[in-house]
């Protein structure tokens, strides 16, 4: 108890005087990295209450290109493992490369017991800038501001629409050489190439 207690105790910590904490707990739901960390946020989810915890679990719907649908086991698989330590998400982020029909989000809200308006699709994205407007189309923010009663304004994301317009029409070029032994292959410097970009 004293690894999940410390864990606990660090979480509260950072939140302290905070309206609202999100907690990422990264790495694969059943791996022995993770289960300390895992079990110390269900821990805190009780404590806390349902009415003041809420637990998103990010998952992946594969595309099979040779039968053309979108798989639904491994995120079914992946909850089941959750409910299993006991966990019981909220809301499921279903990133995938094609959206999710409203047939696969019944079927996996059926077999996960998330309510189908918050299983969420999360379609690949070009830039991580875009994310934001994603989730809002898909209604996440007024999800989690309803569970935690927030009185919050309606969102407007004109300003960051603006920033996306401007990422996607730049008004000039700069032309940047890079020198390095593995330049030939994208991932070698992709930090590099995104901060470029973010620049």
């Amino acid at each position: 108890p004293h690894i999940t207690d410390e864990i606990k105790r660090c979480i509260l910590e950072a939140a302290n005087g905070a309206d609202v904490a999100m907690v990422e707990i990264g790495g694969t739901v059943g791996d022995i990295e993770s289960l300390p960390f895992l079990e110390a946020i269900r821990q805190l989810g009780g404590e806390l209450g349902h009415e003041r915890a809420l637990f998103i679990h990010l998952t992946l719907i594969p595309y099979i290109p040779t039968s053309g649908e979108l798989k639904s086991k491994p995120t079914q698989h992946s909850v089941k493992e959750l409910r299993s330590i006991g966990i019981q998400p909220d809301i499921l982020l279903c990133r995938s490369s094609h959206p999710l029909p409203l047939g696969l989000r019944g079927k996996i809200s059926l077999f996960t017991s998330v309510d189908e308006a918050a299983v969420i699709s999360m379609r690949d994205a070009d830039s991580i800038y875009r994310i934001p407007s994603l989730l809002h189309q898909e209604g996440l923010d007024k999800i989690v501001c309803d569970k935690f009663q927030l009185n919050t304004p309606q969102a407007d994301l004109s300003e960051w629409e603006k920033v996306l317009s401007a990422m996607d029409n730049p008004t000039a070029s700069v032309n940047v050489a890079m020198v390095g032994k593995y330049t030939e292959l994208t991932d070698a410097y992709k930090s590099i190439n995104d901060a470029l970009i973010h620049a």
